[in-house]
C-alpha cells in the first residue's frame, strides 16, 4: 500500500497530481481515478493518511485524529455512500451505541443519544421549562440541511458562471451562517446552562458559542443525529482502503516525496517540483495541504499578490490548536470497564457562550472490535485539550524527537495535568499506565504539514463561510484545492472537501449524483 517515492516517477504521465495523502486528497484522487483518470499522490512523510494515521510505541498503536465519524453505520446515509464508493466497500464501521458522547458539566453529566426523538426527549425531561425551546432548536438545525448542498454547489462553479447563480444558491445557508450559535441560542432560551448542554460537542469543531457560526454548529449536530461510529481497524483501515481504490485503477501513492513548489507557466498550473529537485508534471494540480500552506509555502511569491488570494490570506483564520495525550494500559478495556463514548469535560467557569471543554476523553481500542484480536490485555485512551501555538513556536524549526530538555519539560507537565483528567474522570485506569506520550501543535504542524499546529484548517466562524474564493477553484487555472478548508472540519466534511473538488474537475455536481444513487462516475 504505497510506495516510496523514486525519481522514475518523474518520467511518468499524469493527468493530475495530489499534494498529501490526507482523506480530502484520497478521496479527490479515487474519484478521478475511478473515472479513468492517472493520478499521482504525493506524501512528504513515511506514512500515508494524514490525520487518519497511526502510530506504534512498544506495542501500543493510536489513531492521530479519527475519533468518531456520524452517518457511516446507516447503510444509505450521503456518507456511508461516499465511503463505501471511495473504498469499494471494503471499510466497515463499529456503532458506538448509545450515549456516543458524554457532557461532564460542572460536575453533572449530560449524555448524548442516537435517534434525534430519544435525545429530544431526554434533553426535555432534563429542562421540562425550556420543552419549547428544544423543540424550536431542532427545527432550526434541521433546517440548515437543505440549503447546505446548494451552498457547496456553488463554490464548485467556474467564476463566470457562478457570479449570477451564486447569491440565489447561497442565501439560504447564509441565513444561518452569518449568525453566531449563542446569537440563535439565545433568542430560544435564557439557561445558561440548557446552551451550554446543546453546545458540548462544540469542539467537533473548535469554537466557543460566541464565535462559531450557527450553519457549522447545525451540521456537526445533524452529522451524529443517529450517533457515531468507529472505522474497523482505526484509521488505517480508512486509508488503506481508499489507497488500494486508487491503486487499482492505475494510480500511485508516493510517500517521502516533500512538495517545495508549485509549478505556475503563464498563469497556468503546470505540475511540482519535490524537495529534492525533481520537477513531476500534470495539467492539474490539486493540494490537501490547506489553504495557508499551499498560498503562503507553495507558490512563488507573484502568485500570492492575486487579489483573491490576497483577501482569503487577510480574513481568513485558522483554526485552534491542541495538545494530546497518548495512553498505553496494561489491561484490557473489558477487564477495565472502559466505556466506547467520548467524554466532554468542563471544569473551568467562563463568560456565557464563551466555554469550551476544558479536556475530550476518547477510548479508541474500546471502539474497534478488531483490538482486542491484535492487541490482547492492553487498551489506548487520548486525552485533548486546547492549546495556544504560540506557547510552542519556539521549537517550530527543531528537529522532531529532538527538541531538547526544556521541551521535553514542558511535554511533561502537560502530561501530569492531562493525567489527572483521566483519573479523575476514569478512576480504573489509575495503575495500569503502561505508556504515555504527548504531541503539542508542533508535532501537528510536523505530521500534517499545518503552519501552526491547526487541527481544524480554518476557523469555523460567520465570516469564513461569506469568504469569496473559498472553494475548491483557484485564481490559477489548473490548480484546486481540496479536504477541509474547502468545506468543514473533520473526517466527513474533509471526505466532503474532497468530492467538491472532484465536482471542479470533471464538471459535474457529484454530490448530487451520488445522492440519487448513481454512479459518481463512469470510465471515459
Amino acid at each position: 500500500m504505497s510506495v516510496k517515492y523514486n525519481t522514475a516517477l518523474a518520467d511518468k504521465t499524469y493527468d493530475a497530481i495530489l499534494i498529501g495523502s490526507g482523506i480530502g486528497s484520497l478521496t479527490t484522487a479515487a474519484i478521478l481515478a475511478k473515472a479513468g483518470q492517472r493520478v499521482l499522490v504525493l506524501e512528504r512523510h513515511y506514512e500515508p493518511g494524514g490525520f487518519m494515521q497511526t502510530f506504534r510505541r512498544k506495542g501500543y498503536e493510536w489513531d492521530v485524529g479519527i475519533h468518531y465519524v456520524g452517518m457511516v453505520h446507516r447503510p444509505h446515509s450521503l456518507e456511508r455512500r461516499l465511503f463505501d464508493y471511495i473504498s469499494e466497500g471494503r471499510l466497515q464501521w463499529a456503532d458506538m451505541g448509545s450515549p456516543y458522547d458524554r457532557a461532564i458539566i460542572d460536575g453533572d453529566a449530560y449524555d448524548f443519544v442516537p435517534d434525534p426523538r430519544a435525545q429530544l426527549e431526554l434533553w426535555q425531561r432534563t429542562f421540562p421549562k425550556d420543552a419549547r425551546a428544544i423543540d424550536r432548536y431542532w427545527e432550526l438545525v434541521r433546517a440548515v440541511q437543505p440549503a447546505t448542498a446548494p451552498y457547496f454547489a456553488a463554490r464548485t462553479l467556474p467564476s463566470l458562471l457562478g457570479a449570477p447563480l451564486t447569491p440565489l444558491l447561497q442565501r439560504k445557508f447564509l441565513h444561518y451562517a452569518r449568525r453566531t450559535t449563542f446569537e440563535v441560542l439565545s433568542e430560544l432560551t435564557d439557561n445558561p446552562r440548557l446552551i451550554e448542554v446543546l453546545c458540548a460537542q462544540c469542539g467537533d469543531y473548535g469554537l466557543p458559542p460566541q464565535e462559531s457560526s450557527f450553519a457549522m454548529h447545525a451540521l456537526v449536530v445533524y452529522h451524529y443525529r443517529w450517533g457515531g461510529a468507529f472505522p474497523c481497524g482505526g484509521g488505517r483501515a480508512v486509508h488503506r482502503s481508499v489507497i488500494r481504490t486508487i491503486e487499482e485503477r492505475g494510480g500511485i501513492v508516493a510517500r517521502r516525496a516533500p512538495v517545495a513548489q508549485i509549478l505556475i507557466k503563464q498563469g497556468k498550473a503546470a505540475g511540482v517540483v519535490l524537495e529534492n529537485g525533481d520537477i513531476i508534471r500534470a495539467p492539474r494540480i490539486i493540494s490537501g495541504a490547506g489553504l495557508h500552506t499551499t498560498y503562503l509555502r507553495l507558490l512563488a511569491p507573484e502568485q500570492r499578490i492575486l487579489p483573491v488570494v490576497e483577501h482569503l490570506l487577510r480574513h481568513a483564520r485558522r483554526s485552534y490548536a491542541h495538545v494530546c495525550l497518548y495512553v498505553g494500559l496494561d489491561a484490557s478495556d473489558s477487564a477495565l470497564s472502559l466505556p466506547k463514548h467520548n467524554f466532554w469535560i468542563y471544569d473551568r467557569p467562563a463568560a456565557a457562550g464563551q466555554r469550551v471543554a476544558d479536556a475530550y476523553i476518547s477510548f479508541p481500542s474500546a471502539k474497534d472490535p478488531d483490538w482486542p484480536h491484535a492487541h490482547p490485555d492492553k487498551a489506548t485512551i487520548q486525552v485533548i485539550t486546547g492549546a495556544d501555538y504560540k506557547d510552542f513556536a519556539h521549537w517550530e524549526n527543531e528537529k522532531w524527537m529532538r527538541r531538547g530538555e526544556e521541551y521535553a519539560a514542558l511535554k511533561q507537565g502537560w502530561a501530569d495535568s492531562l493525567l489527572e483528567y483521566l483519573y479523575a474522570h476514569v478512576p480504573q485506569a489509575r495503575g495500569h499506565v503502561a505508556y504515555t506520550e504527548v504531541s503539542t501543535p508542533v508535532s501537528t504542524r510536523h505530521f500534517a504539514n499545518y503552519d501552526q499546529g491547526q487541527i481544524y484548517g480554518l476557523e469555523h466562524t460567520p465570516e469564513r463561510f461569506q469568504l469569496h474564493g473559498l472553494g475548491p477553484r483557484t485564481p490559477i487555472t489548473g490548480l484546486y484545492l481540496t479536504g477541509q478548508d474547502v468545506a468543514t472540519a473533520g473526517v466527513a466534511g474533509a471526505v466532503i472537501g474532497g468530492v467538491l473538488a472532484a465536482s471542479a474537475i470533471m464538471k459535474r455536481s457529484l454530490l448530487r449524483l451520488l445522492r440519487g444513487n448513481r454512479a459518481l462516475a463512469e470510465p471515459r
